[in-house]
């Protein structure tokens, strides 16, 4: 009997979900599929419907930890270990999703705050995150930019030491890829798998009609994207090309945690003091449902993502323009990311310098030209098939289909050793008082006494 794995979402799963629900949804779906038992819990439960056993947690996380205790390998990602902290005492491998580097993401999005609430913030960001990276038996990323990422983190708190190289010079049983996936099929629109045709923004929203060009951002509007050049472009084209329709997919997200982002309030204004709002900018307030996406997408005629130059963008797994791959639509994107080089190294559309408003525009009419020819229409669709087949979620979840088929601790963890024996982690001072109630709460006050002495040396250390 394979064992039994238990993948935890911290956020709702349901008819419309955001991007790391999505992942532990489809994780668990890949999972199942290769006949391994998959139990998927998440906050008030799994509301759609489900192939393999679901459980729902609250705030205090009873029924959480009787699923942990039962399981032989728990995955998890986020802030769930810090909110959940009882995970790091069960003897079952952790596996630690560590694809988003929210570290990276909250430098940005919490530009807003004070000097002093932007420390504390990242303090305990980055507590959480060392935390995570001590504790973890095998860890999950989205590319191999973030895996040297995360492998330099690892170095640093210990992680990379005689015993898990001594395991696997590699490393790869330690830390491995797992990026976002693809469905096994093309994408299709609902109305070809229903009896009454459907459209979803042609004809639908007031504005938008069968000859005009939509150009789609198909995901939420983050702190660290740039609406706004995509927006100007807009405008920048309009003498010339007045059938050109922006459609923003999502402004709100489903998340139990995120409120509507300031960047969408600023695109909504933008387009307004443009004249362009509800003329050739629209945005839909909601969030369109999962098994929904692939009408948009297969409506629209250019896929767009623009971002911001800044550290998260090195780093970053731009989600939903997997979405964009699955249904063969040719993309727009600011160049620095991974799939800003993939779209590019395959010809999937353009990649444009961040922030350049002309380059942006040429690019929205160049990909338009090229759909206009069938030949190179064509051939583009052929590279979409190519990339495609490459990308799915049964390919992307090979490394954790390993792990979960025969899970084990790490090398510096064997089974029934604390997670916590490899000496201090170098928190800020924000994160300590709760990091020495964590250890005292499992080891007592011996165990607490010792981390201090570890620490105090630390902080003596000659620099």
């Amino acid at each position: 009997m394979p064992d039994l794995i238990l993948i935890i979402a911290g956020d709702r799963i349901g008819e419309r979900m955001a991007g790391p629900s999505i992942r532990a949804w489809e994780m668990a779906r890949a999972l199942h599929a290769r006949g391994l038992p998959v139990v998927l819990a998440a906050p008030g439960g799994v509301n759609i419907e489900a192939p393999f056993e679901c459980v729902a947690y609250d705030q205090r996380g009873e029924t959480l930890r009787a699923a942990a205790e039962k399981a032989s390998a728990v995955l998890f990602q986020g802030l769930t270990l810090a909110q959940y902290p009882f995970l790091a005492t069960v003897e079952a491998p952790l596996i630690v999703d560590i694809y988003d580097p929210f570290v990276l993401e909250n430098l940005h999005a919490r530009g807003g705050e004070s000097a002093s609430g932007r420390a504390r913030s990242h303090g305990t960001d980055l507590a959480a995150l060392n935390d995570q990276l001590m504790r973890g038996d095998f860890f999950l990323c989205a590319s191999e930019a973030q895996r040297d990422y995360w492998l330099g983190c690892l170095t640093a708190l210990g992680r990379i030491n005689p015993a898990t190289y001594d395991a696997d010079p590699d490393l790869r049983s330690l830390i491995d890829v797992v990026p976002f996936g693809l469905p096994e099929e093309p994408a299709e629109s609902r109305e070809s798998v229903t009896s009454a045709p459907q459209t979803f923004m042609r004809g639908r929203i007031p504005g938008i009609g069968d000859d005009d060009v939509v150009i789609l951002w198909n995901g939420g509007i983050w702190e660290w994207f740039d609406p706004l050049t995509l927006i100007r472009a807009v405008a920048h084209l309009a003498d010339r090309r007045d059938d050109l329709r922006l459609v923003f997919m999502g402004t709100r997200t489903p998340s139990l945690y995120s409120p509507k982002q300031a960047m969408a309030a600023r695109a909504e204004a933008l387009a307004a003091e443009l004249g362009l709002l509800g003329r050739s900018v629209f945005f839909n307030e909601g969030w369109v449902p999962y098994e929904e996406r692939a009408g948009y997408l297969l409506e629209a005629d250019i896929g767009a993502s623009t971002h911001l130059p800044h550290i998260e963008t090195r780093f970053a797994y731009r989600t939903r323009l997997l979405d964009c791959l699955w249904a063969g639509l040719p993309m727009l994107v600011t160049e620095g990311d991974v799939l800003a080089d993939l779209v590019r190294d395959n010809d999937l559309g353009r990649a444009v310098p961040p922030g350049d408003v002309s380059a942006t525009a040429d690019a929205i009419l160049a990909v338009l030209d090229e759909a206009g020819d069938p030949a190179l229409s064509a051939a583009r669709a052929a590279r979409f098939a190519s990339v495609r087949q490459k990308m799915t979620w049964a390919r992307a979840t090979e490394p954790l289909a390993r792990f979960a088929a025969a899970p084990y601790r790490a090398a510096d963890r064997p089974a029934g050793a604390p997670r916590s024996n490899a000496g201090p982690v170098a928190t800020p001072l924000p994160g300590l008082p709760s990091r020495a109630m964590e250890i005292l709460r499992e080891g007592g006050p011996l165990l607490l006494a010792e981390e201090a002495v570890r620490y105090l040396r630390w902080l003596r250390r000659p620099r």
